[in-house]
């Protein structure tokens, strides 16, 4: 296992950018983490070789999600200022952007996969939006996910498989337990190396610019209303405090 929580790394050739989340078992995401993680995609982004960036969890699981304790009142507008500003780094990012899943992939981290444009996800892994049973909502996936999807995913918080994700649209490719390197290699060689860095950069533009300023107009509201509407009520915590404190949460409606 790696020191550093974040790897930035670069292929010889300067055209694939790999960022691997690297805090096991769970790479959790906490502000620490949002920290390095946005200085490696603003670096990545920068690149004019850069022709595909591919996002990765280390170890046995992609992401347990973001740090419970961070979404407390004290922390958690500091919280959402910093994995916003990340998901929204990805949601403009200039080139193509892919984020390769296994095992557990649950809450901030199906976010972080939402931002990025393909998803190529082990046929075992697991994935959810568990928010809503803490109490709470998940701003960006309320942002990138849309119609029956969104219903099912957001207002459930039900844990569901790879191939459920692929007829959700949210995975792209699915691959073999213990296959998802290769895979993800094959396919970044196959579609993004031979081509144009230029013409991948205006070719991403033309595709997510029409939907970016909705995107990022739906993260602000589901920001506000999860800081100004849902953190100042008693249930806005006390999921979050049930959680820390291993007990099933008290909720008053209220």
């Amino acid at each position: 296992m790696s020191d550093a929580p974040v790897r930035h790394e670069v292929t010889d050739d300067g055209a694939v950018h790999t960022i691997t989340l690297d805090s096991r078992p769970g790479n959790v995401i906490d502000i620490a983490l949002c920290g390095q993680l946005g200085p490696a995609i603003a670096a990545a982004a920068a690149s004019d070789a850069g022709k595909v960036l591919v996002i990765r969890g280390a170890g046995k699981h992609f992401s347990f999600g973001a740090s419970v304790e961070e979404h407390l009142p004290d922390k958690a507008p500091e919280m959402l200022a910093a994995f916003g500003g990340v998901l929204r780094q990805l949601i403009g990012f200039p080139y193509p952007t892919v984020a390769g899943v296994q095992g557990s992939c649950l809450g901030g981290g199906l976010e972080l996969v939402l931002a990025c444009g393909i998803v190529i996800a082990e046929e075992t892994a697991t994935l959810a939006s568990p928010e809503i049973q803490l109490g709470v909502l998940a701003p960006a996936a309320t942002a990138l996910l849309s119609g029956r999807a969104a219903e099912d995913v957001l207002l459930t918080g039900r844990s569901f498989t790879a191939e459920e994700a692929r007829q959700m649209g949210i995975a792209n490719v699915l691959t073999v337990a213990g296959e998802l390197d290769a895979t993800i290699d094959e396919f970044v060689r196959k579609h993004f190396v031979p081509r144009s860095a230029l013409s991948l950069r205006l070719a991403t533009k033309a595709v997510r610019e029409p939907r970016r300023a909705d995107i990022e107009r739906r993260l602000d509201e589901a920001e506000r209303l999860y800081l100004e509407e849902l953190l100042p009520t008693h249930d806005g915590v006390e999921g979050i405090k049930a959680f820390i404190e291993k007990r099933p949460p008290v909720w008053r409606n209220a």
